[in-house]
């Protein structure tokens, strides 16, 4: 199993749970502030399996 931690852009952050919870996976998201800009991030944790890992990263690097 591995716990994936995602940084995304606010506004990415509706569609980005969506595919993943139509994927079969489950994820906990928590507002975040910080970085360069101080500008409103969403941070999304997710543990998957080792086989399913591939997938999630895919769906992530599509919709962020």
């Amino acid at each position: 199993m591995k716990l994936i931690f995602a940084i995304i852009n606010d506004e990415d952050s509706p569609r980005l749970i969506s595919e993943i919870n139509r994927a079969g996976q489950r994820v906990t998201k928590l507002n975040s502030t910080g970085g360069f800009l101080r500008s409103g991030n969403t941070t999304l944790m997710a543990v998957v399996e080792d086989d399913l890992l591939d997938v999630l990263l895919g769906i992530i690097r599509k919709y962020a």
